[in-house]
């Protein structure tokens, strides 16, 4: 029974062996982690983001019902790719201190302990008649059987050319430049998060057009089969106002699917759970846009792309120069502590100072194309803030004038809606007395509904443009928060 259990236990050793083998010398490997590892790893994750695997998790049974203030707030907290900038912001103040250590002493220590099979001896060959008779020679150890050394240095960088210091001036401009990048992250999800805003409550109020036309197309209908049916209609006249009411209820499903798009991007934006069930307030004032001479002065001024451009390009700068001190010697100073457990040489502890240098002749070339790299990322980060300062001007230009365009479209549509209802009424008037046909009231019909729609979609088509010029200037969208009904 015992040899049995031994022959078991080698076999599963075998077995264990030839399966961590196999993951070993296959080229894809297995990374460690077994399929259902992985399935609760994603599992995981989902849950945590707010995702539905497909297990038919219900959403919140009460909705949310979310002020543009309530997002914006649910926005800097619960955005994934915010949180992702903040990272980057902190791996940026790792690069810092790891940049500023350079400058500060480093303390090493070491340690050995030996154990041989034999101490070394060695003997000591004196001059004929030189030691007494009957005196052995004496036999001199060298090396004993077991040996303690331990060593600690302290060394000191001396950076009398200033290449470490240029170092630190890098890695603190990538930190600046990570953290102007961490506020564009941030104004661009926060914008992300307006628009959807704007775009759930414009896809509501787009749907209330299109129930409209439905209902109005089914008026339209029904009167136009009344007369076909009393033979003052042909059937091509009932044939467009029918295939005018299936375009109106398709219509009325495009607008459906507009809905829910805009929630689902709202609540990614969020960090709600993507299906959330969320509800908007909505917002009736108008956004007062800034003039476009001010609104380029902010952005010359705060704009997240331009300052984290600069600050690329002072770190860029100080890269370039620390490479070009690396071709002067490096010095350092420092103090040693070594100690012996043996006791052949005293003393045992010896203590030491010292003062070095090293030097990198560059021979091998790569110091020289470093710098020259360093150099031509210089020039090339300043064409890259040129196109960028030129891009941003127009952009600066059109979302201005943009958004001015859109609120006049506002009040060019509050006076032609009503212009367009009565024009409507006439037209069914018309119809009814047999002086207008199904194409006037149907044309009549269209009319209103492109009226609706521009009431509907101008106002918050210009909030959302004012919100995007507001991130064009670099300044908190807290500002542009308009009072919501």
């Amino acid at each position: 029974m015992a040899a049995e259990r031994l022959g078991m236990l080698l076999l599963g050793a075998a077995l264990a062996g030839c399966s961590a083998l196999a993951g070993f010398a296959r080229p894809e490997g297995d990374g460690g982690w077994t399929p259902a590892e992985r399935h609760a790893e994603v599992a995981a994750r989902a849950a945590a983001a707010g995702v539905d695997l497909g297990a038919g998790t219900p959403p919140p049974a009460a909705p949310r019902r979310l002020d543009l203030a309530a997002v914006l707030a649910l926005a800097a907290e619960g955005n994934r790719r915010i949180a992702e900038a903040r990272r980057d912001v902190e791996i940026a103040r790792a690069r810092v201190a790891e940049a500023r250590g350079r400058l500060l002493p480093d303390v090493t220590g070491a340690g050995r302990y030996t154990r041989y099979t034999d101490p070394q001896t060695t003997g000591v060959a004196f001059p004929p008649g030189l030691l007494p008779r009957g005196v052995a020679p004496p036999v001199v150890t060298v090396r004993e059987a077991e040996v303690g050394v331990v060593n600690g240095t302290l060394t000191v960088p001396l950076d009398v050319t200033g290449e470490l210091r240029h170092a630190l001036g890098a890695a603190q401009a990538g930190y600046r430049g990570e953290r102007a990048r961490l506020w564009a992250t941030t104004l661009e999800q926060e914008v992300a998060a307006i628009r959807a805003y704007f775009q759930l409550l414009e896809a509501e109020h787009l749907r209330t057009v299109a129930e409209q036309t439905v209902a109005a197309d089914r008026e339209q209908l029904a009167a136009a089969q009344a007369r076909f049916d009393a033979g003052r209609l042909t059937k091509n006249q009932l044939l467009v106002v029918q295939v005018t009411l299936r375009d109106a209820e398709q219509e009325l499903l495009r607008r459906t699917l507009a809905i829910d798009q805009a929630r689902w991007a709202l609540n990614d934006a969020c960090g709600l759970p993507v299906n959330a069930p969320t509800e908007v307030v909505d917002v009736p004032a108008r956004p007062e846009v800034p003039a476009v001479e001010d609104a380029l002065r902010a952005a010359s001024a705060h704009n997240p792309v331009i300052v984290a451009l600069l600050e690329e390009q002072q770190r860029l700068e100080e890269t370039a120069r620390s490479l070009a001190r690396g071709r002067l010697p490096r010095l350092a100073a420092g103090g040693a502590i070594d100690y012996s457990t043996e006791t052949i040489l005293q003393p045992q502890r010896i203590g030491s100072g010292f003062v070095g240098f090293t030097w990198d002749l560059g021979t091998d070339g790569r110091r020289e194309a470093e710098i020259a790299e360093a150099r031509q990322a210089v020039e090339r980060n300043r064409l890259e803030l040129e196109c960028d300062l030129r891009a941003i001007e127009a952009s600066v230009r059109e979302t201005q004038q943009a958004a001015a365009e859109r609120l006049a479209a506002l009040s060019a549509a509050e006076a032609a809606v009503g212009q367009a209802e009565e024009n409507l009424r006439i037209r069914r008037e018309q119809f009814a007395v047999g002086r207008a046909q199904s194409e006037d009231v149907l044309d009549a019909e269209a009319l209103l509904a492109r009226q609706r729609a521009t009431l509907a979609s101008a106002l918050y088509e210009a909030h959302t443009r004012r919100a995007e010029l507001q991130q064009l200037m670099g300044l908190p969208l807290d500002a542009v928060v308009p009072a919501s009904r």
